[in-house]
């Protein structure tokens, strides 16, 4: 009986380890996610290098390839798990003022970025079945790793909320379901501490925390009283 009861006890802990280890990897472990900076120290103050960011209009990421790891210049767009290769036939000088034309099929966009690689913008986007898209992009360099992390917002209002987290910075776009209007936020991250109050677009407040790979707080909006939650994940 003793032996028989003991044999129960054991079975039912080694269960909840197991579910407990599993659960902790689920949210935080993921081995296909980069941990250091796949950009060129060489690129580091130069148009040339790696440039990752964040799409809405239905969620997504985006990566270019700026002549980082072959001579070509490439961007790869994922929007809802559906990977989107863009190409273009131009050609660019180093640490020159840049224009590019990326096309796929009938998507495209223009990408623009300063000599030394600051001031990325992604503008002229059209993609087909996501109007009134937008993408936020920044330059990662050889010593900062950029993480991009889709998520969603609700409360008052609901919607999608993506960012990126570089150092102790983090840059989102948000926007509500029943909204066409793109809002930016950018804030601080400090001993995994979220802050962004006061400085979204239109007067949003973000507050919350970063653990490993997911975040998540409340925000606020003092204009109108509005407020709800946010998490977010890094899928890329």
């Amino acid at each position: 009986m003793k032996r028989n009861l003991f044999r129960s006890i054991l079975c039912l802990l080694s269960i909840y380890i197991v579910f407990s280890c599993s659960s902790s990897d689920s949210d935080n472990n993921k081995p296909d996610l980069a941990q250091t900076p796949s950009a060129k120290a060489q690129f580091d103050n130069s148009n040339f290098g790696i440039y990752k960011g964040i799409f809405i209009g239905s969620s997504g990421t985006i990566i270019l390839d700026i002549s980082n790891n072959s001579s070509s210049f490439t961007a790869t767009l994922i929007i809802d798990g559906v990977t989107h290769n863009f190409i273009t036939n131009q050609t660019i000088q180093q640490n020159q003022t840049t224009t590019i034309n990326f096309v796929e099929g009938t998507n495209s966009f223009t990408f623009t970025v300063s000599a030394n690689g600051a001031n990325p913008t992604i503008t002229n986007l059209i993609i087909n079945g996501h109007p009134n898209a937008a993408i936020l992009v920044v330059k990662e360099s050889s010593t900062v790793l950029i993480k991009c992390f889709e998520g969603t917002f609700s409360g008052d209002y609901d919607g999608i909320f993506n960012a990126v987290i570089y150092g102790n910075v983090i840059k989102g776009i948000t926007r509500a379901t029943s909204d066409i209007d793109i809002v930016t936020a950018d804030g601080t991250v400090n001993n995994n501490q979220i802050n962004a109050a006061g400085n979204a677009s239109n007067g949003a407040v973000f507050v919350g925390t970063l653990n490993n790979n997911t975040f998540s707080g409340t925000w606020t909006i003092p204009g109108d009283d509005s407020n709800g939650t946010f998490t977010g994940e890094r899928t890329y």
